[in-house]
């Protein structure tokens, strides 16, 4: 559920008590269960062959760390650097396994 929390009056893109409750020291699982909330909220989805959607949601994620770092929530930015980086990930994949799928095709 913390995945849909509104965005503070201020401008940041999260209310600053969610995002404040995430940042705690002690808030890691907590942490942890949001980058996962983030991750399977995309669901059931197409695979574009140059990743660009994933690329998409990376620079959205990265976006979203540098806008909470600057607001001083240092633990949250680095949880969704993480997302962001797990995105870069999929999208090199499937970029390669598409690019391997087309090389087999072409030795058919």
């Amino acid at each position: 559920m913390l995945i849909h929390s509104p965005a503070d009056p201020n401008g940041l893109w999260i209310h600053r008590a969610i995002a404040g409750a995430l940042n705690r020291d002690d808030m890691a699982e907590l942490r942890r269960g949001y980058s996962l909330g983030i991750y399977n909220s995309r669901g059931v989805h197409s695979v574009d062959p140059a990743g660009e959607p994933e690329k998409k949601l990376a620079a959205e994620y990265m976006k979203r760390a540098e806008d909470v770092e600057n607001a001083g929530f240092h633990r949250l930015a680095v949880t969704l650097r993480e997302v962001a980086a797990t995105y870069e990930r999929e999208a090199e994949e499937i970029i390669a396994t598409h690019a391997r799928e087309e090389s087999d095709e072409n030795d058919e």
